[in-house]
């Protein structure tokens, strides 16, 4: 049953939860589901045509992939060196619209609960990393995708143009859907699709047409003094710490403008070696957000000119990197949009408002589709959570990602006019 096989996959990928860039088991169980099936699979070096970005440290990455053992893939050691997740083509052969999925697969930077009464550590599939641990719903996302897959690929005879599944790494931080744009596999979409569990919607409720996405830029920022003895020859010295501070005390002035919503945050700030030396190096690690693009460029020109004004005040140098992106959400098609919402509500879906209220990196690929005279939507799926995105006790209601495969599924069907594609659904 595809209740049964849903279940199955979401637990085996929240056991096996890995963050972004590090997602080496995941890409290659994913590859082993499809396989057999009538795709071509893309993966490697071959998929990344951009810059990967926000990488973790290489010691990081060489800890975790050492204690491992993957399949022997024909590229396994692409993977390994973090060139993570996957394309699946389905190419009918005949000509039609080319329609592109995409569904995200690291897991966040977090561990989870030992709570006796967390589903997970009830039937034992809690994540075996402590490091890692699926609370946003991507171990949903992609057994929801692979069985898409799966049953399209069953469908074939009764389907037209491309369909084309992109797994992509590194959603969290926004940084794996930049990294493959400009990709040629994903080139040229009539239609894009992206979709989210949860995100405040009930269980039995669909967002269509998700609204709300907010651009965004995740900065580190490093700046470097001179260290010298705090108390025999503290003139000598360029506090690379209170260039930091005065920065980081001057970014919350930036949050405001009259075009829409803008966020600043520093999560992070370390700096110095220790109590009697004047700091030599402080890094800052933060995000901006804003409801569009000038907003973003608005608050980036903001930071990086309070940066300079407080590099030179302590004299100091300083090097900014950035870590991850995504745009905003260009504005749908209405009547694409407006039809498709009457399409769900005939066919019995409760359509409800889906609002975002963050970043997500599909962006990317939406607006590509958008540019290039294609159509896209995002669905929000909705799942009564135990807690919320990205808590320790997240969790879903795992008989809604069914619902999630029947609404793709009936999207294809809307789009090349299909009245029945074969499989169990429920």
């Amino acid at each position: 049953m595809i209740e049964e096989d849903l279940i199955r996959l979401r637990r085996h990928f929240h056991k096996f939860a890995e963050p972004a860039w590090m997602e080496f088991l995941t890409t290659a169980k994913i590859i082993e589901e499809l396989k057999n099936y009538k795709l071509k699979i893309y993966y490697g070096k071959e998929i990344y045509f951009n810059k990967r970005i926000g990488l973790p440290e290489k010691s990081k990455i060489d800890s975790y992939k050492n204690s491992i053992e993957i399949p022997n893939l024909e590229k396994k050691d692409e993977i390994l060196d973090s060139y993570t997740g996957l394309i699946a083509v389905l190419d009918t052969k005949k000509h039609g619209p080319n329609i592109g999925f995409r569904f995200d697969i690291d897991a966040n930077e977090l561990e989870e609960t030992d709570s006796l009464g967390h589903l997970p550590n009830i039937l034992d599939f809690s994540s075996k990393n402590s490091f890692s641990m699926h609370a946003c719903g991507h171990d949903a996302h992609m057994s929801m995708g692979i069985e898409l897959a799966k049953i399209l690929s069953k469908n074939k005879d009764k389907l037209k143009g491309k369909i084309i599944f992109i797994f992509q790494p590194a959603e969290e931080g926004v940084r794996g859907a930049y990294s493959l744009m400009n990709n040629p596999i994903i080139d040229n979409f009539d239609y894009m699709v992206g979709i989210h569990i949860g995100m405040d919607l009930n269980s039995g409720e669909i967002g269509v047409g998700s609204h709300g996405f907010l651009a965004t830029k995740k900065i580190d920022i490093i700046f470097k003094g001179k260290a010298s003895h705090a108390g025999a020859s503290p003139e000598k010295g360029h506090n690379a710490l209170l260039a930091a501070s005065s920065a980081v005390l001057n970014f919350n002035s930036l949050a405001q403008h009259s075009m829409g919503k803008a966020r600043v945050n520093v999560g992070k700030l370390n700096a110095g070696s220790g109590r009697n030396i004047v700091a030599n190096r402080a890094k800052i690690e933060m995000e901006i957000r804003g409801e569009n693009n000038q907003i973003i460029s608005y608050l980036f020109d903001g930071v990086k000119r309070i940066i300079e004004g407080s590099a030179i005040s302590y004299d100091c140098s300083y090097e900014i990197e950035i870590k991850g992106q995504a745009p905003s959400l260009m504005p749908y098609d209405e009547n694409f949009i407006k039809n498709l919402r009457k399409y769900y509500k005939d066919k019995s879906y409760k359509i409800v408002d889906g609002e975002l209220k963050g970043s997500e990196d599909v962006t990317y690929l939406l607006n590509e589709v958008k540019k290039s005279g294609g159509k896209s939507v995002h669905f929000i799926l909705g799942s009564n959570l135990k807690d919320s995105h990205h808590s320790e006790k997240f969790d879903i209601n795992e008989n809604d990602m069914v619902r999630g495969v029947n609404l793709m599924v009936d999207f294809v069907k809307y789009i090349q006019k299909i009245d029945h594609i074969d499989y169990e659904r429920i």
